[in-house]
């Protein structure tokens, strides 16, 4: 609670005052004095610091350099002064007031009104007050008007005197600013407390200086880096506690200087340091570093955590689905759409035809993409380990089991997606507990009594048809109903031929794409009639393959000699062309020349180098470029 204290000169005044506070709902204590007396007042208190105090004329000046406390002055007002002459004109047209701060306005227009003479005395000392009180005393009939020492001087030399008194108004407005300022003086302290906490809790050292190089901030971290304590620093100009800071130089040119090592006498220390400025004026510069090995410690503890979490995180987008053919466009749509369900998937399809991509591609797309994508190879796990994997155990379960136990699949993916591949590889003893997860979305670890509620969203996978799985029991037919309420049939890449082109320049190595391009052109024939049993991650291994060997390829060469070194099951398969299949492939082949020779001329702007990465002749390609021409035109 703010504690404010007030100093009444007067009885009436005190009763006043205790009437305002109440009114105002504020705790003021009230106390009576002047001057050394108000003094004496304040440093016998009891209890809590004062916060603030409160007092009128001569006292609250006297009060004000006694003491650090701060000290509001009850101003008297307009009416308070009107009030007072002309009580004072009652014993005499001659009247004095004092005051103690600002000197009084309107006082000419007051004597024209009450029909007196005024003179003001400006209190610059008590001794002062009191020798310019003497001298009226010798001059005459006058009247004193102003506050407790005046009154007194005034009464010690035999002169009239009225008591410049306080009214309410004045006593409301003087409270409500004390409670105001304690109030903004204790949040700022609050703040400052604040700061000093968050400066001190961090682990990097923080130096502030002004714009003249003292120190103003040097934290606990800083003390502890450079074995200096900040009572013996604060005040001091850097250059003097740290010769090799660089904050001198960062005042003198006003530029950042970001990342560097440097060496202190007890560590090695990464700094940052940056000036502060007032529009376009420096007015001081902050430094903040860390030793160097805590970087590396942090850095290590980090790359831990990203490793152990990457497990549960889906990576791929629908954008990452590469192809232009009509079936994998049609493919991708109905993924999208099933993206903004909650209902089970089936995703059916050979090997290598992308049914994680797929699988994270929709739960990328879902309101669950924050969330876990925890993906099960259901064949790559022993069934004795499977079970535990998935629905995790209790402390104690069986022998070598966790102390405090283990988190299933099931749990760790919840409010996100479980991707389980090759779902047929489960024990159909196991899919009944699957079963289970499935439909009432509960798990039951081994060797637990309660029941988990998971939110899982399922998608489950397989290279076997649905007629398959069904016609030779490798799935229960209840789970199989539960997880196949949205399925889809990926293509395989023999189906999707035209993807194969696109699909080539997507896996080409960025950094051999100019050597590698020409030759993937060269072998595109070969590509497209084959049929590709392992499908997308089969061509991906070829191309990466390529890399290796494009070294070895001289551009007048026999294509199919290097085919036969890097792919020949490729060579094997397809075989050296006969006219006949010439010509069944030619305008499919026609195509996709065409294709290349735009794409180069676009991307490399002159016929020349176009023609270069191409591996053919400007005139060659110029001939070419006219015949498309033609073919469109007649198109």
């Amino acid at each position: 609670m703010n504690r404010i204290v007030f100093i009444s000169p007067y009885k009436d005044l005190s009763i006043i005052a205790q009437s305002v506070a109440e009114e105002l709902g504020l705790y003021i204590e009230v106390y009576e004095g002047w001057l050394e007396e108000a003094a004496k007042i304040i440093e016998n208190l009891d209890g809590p610091p004062v916060d603030m105090i409160i007092s009128r004329g001569g006292t609250a000046d006297y009060l004000a350099e006694k003491f650090s406390i701060p000290v509001i002055h009850v101003n008297t007002g307009p009416y308070e002064i009107l009030e007072g002459l002309n009580e004072a004109k009652q014993y005499s047209r001659n009247i004095a007031i004092t005051s103690s701060r600002d000197p009084f306005a309107g006082l000419p227009l007051l004597q024209k009104v009450l029909d007196v003479s005024i003179m003001e005395i400006r209190i610059t000392s008590l001794k002062d007050l009191e020798a310019r009180i003497a001298s009226l005393a010798h001059l005459g009939n006058y009247c004193i008007v102003g506050g407790g020492p005046t009154v007194s001087y005034a009464q010690k030399y035999g002169l009239s005197n009225v008591f410049l008194k306080t009214n309410r108004a004045t006593l409301h407005s003087a409270f409500l600013e004390a409670d105001r300022l304690v109030t903004l003086r204790r949040e700022e302290m609050r703040k400052s407390r604040r700061l000093e906490a968050i400066l001190n809790a961090t682990y990097d050292g923080i130096i502030a200086v002004n714009a003249t190089g003292a120190i103003e901030i040097f934290n606990k971290a800083a003390e502890k880096t450079l074995n200096l304590q900040a009572s013996a620093v604060l005040g001091k100009n850097i250059v003097d506690v740290v010769p090799n800071s660089r904050l001198d130089r960062i005042l003198q040119t006003g530029e950042s200087e970001a990342g560097e090592l440097q060496d202190t006498g007890n560590a090695r220390i990464l700094t940052n340091r940056v000036p502060v400025k007032y529009g376009q004026k420096i007015i001081g510069a902050v430094a903040t570093f860390i030793e160097a090995a805590k970087v590396v410690q942090a850095e290590h503890k980090i790359r831990k955590e990203l490793t152990t979490q990457s497990q549960f995180k889906a990576k791929a987008t629908f954008s990452d689905i590469i192809g232009v053919s009509k079936v994998l466009e049609i493919k991708k749509k109905v993924a999208q759409n099933f993206a903004h369900s909650n209902l089970s998937i089936m995703l059916y399809g050979a090997s290598g035809t992308g049914k994680e991509l797929f699988a994270q591609s929709i739960h990328n797309a879902s309101e669950r993409a924050k969330n876990p994508f925890v993906a099960v190879n259901c064949g790559a796990l022993p069934p004795t380990l499977l079970e535990s994997e998935l629905f995790g155990y209790e402390e104690g379960a069986f022998t070598g089991a966790r102390r405090k136990g283990k988190y299933g699949l099931f749990e760790l993916a919840h409010g996100g997606t479980i991707f389980l591949d090759e779902i047929d590889a489960l024990p159909i003893e196991m899919q009944g507990r699957l079963l289970r997860v499935v439909q009432e979305r509960e798990v039951l670890r081994i060797g637990g009594e309660s029941i988990i509620p998971v939110n899982i969203r399922v998608i489950a996978a397989s290279n076997k048809s649905a007629e398959d799985l069904l016609a030779k029991n490798m799935i229960r037919e209840d789970l199989f109903y539960r997880l196949n309420v949205l399925w889809i049939e990926l293509p395989t890449l023999a189906e999707r031929r035209e993807d194969i082109q696109c699909l080539c320049e997507h896996f080409l190595p960025p950094e051999k794409k100019r050597e590698i391009g020409p030759l993937v052109s060269r072998l595109l024939p070969y590509f497209i009639r084959y049929k590709w049993p392992g499908n997308i991650r089969e061509l991906q291994n070829t191309i990466q393959r390529l890399a290796f060997f494009v070294d070895t390829v001289d551009p007048k060469d026999d294509i199919t000699k290097f085919l036969q070194l890097v792919a020949p099951n490729i060579l094997r398969a397809v075989g050296d062309y006969s006219p006949t299949s010439t010509q069944q492939i030619r305008p499919q082949m026609k195509d996709y020349e065409h294709e290349l020779i735009l794409n180069a001329v676009a991307e490399y702007k002159t016929l020349d180098k176009a023609a270069a990465h191409l591996g053919i002749g400007r005139s060659t390609l110029t001939r070419k470029l006219k015949k498309i021409r033609e073919s469109r035109l007649t198109d």
